[in-house]
């Protein structure tokens, strides 16, 4: 076998060796940057929900303010950063779920 074909073949172990681990540092990055950027949405979004139930004297569970937050914690086991949540718990349209799509067709090529 050659020097630089030899190389190559232990380059190539040690990337799959290591991509498990690589695999979950990319997917908890890009899972802390949709929850940034959700917890910034959610901040916005509950201040104007507060502001119409104020005007609009709404109160209880179905008022505005409650619902963003029964949307912040769907968002939460949507996202499920921590892997605290079981598949069957997270929905359809979780990031994780996605991820595996987008990934399944890389592989697939």
């Amino acid at each position: 076998m050659q020097p630089g074909a030899e190389q190559e073949k232990i380059q190539a172990q040690t990337i799959h060796k290591f991509w498990p681990q690589l695999r979950r540092l990319l997917v908890f990055q890009l899972k802390l940057y949709i929850d940034a950027f959700r917890d910034l949405l959610l901040s916005a979004l509950s201040l104007g929900a507060f502001l119409i139930d104020v005007v609009l004297q709404n109160t209880g569970p179905d008022c505005y303010f409650e619902r963003i937050l029964k949307f912040g914690r769907r968002t939460e086991r949507s996202i499920n950063l921590f892997n605290q949540f079981q598949p069957d718990q997270q929905g359809a349209a979780s990031v994780d779920t996605i991820l595996n799509e987008v990934e399944e067709r890389f592989r697939s090529r």
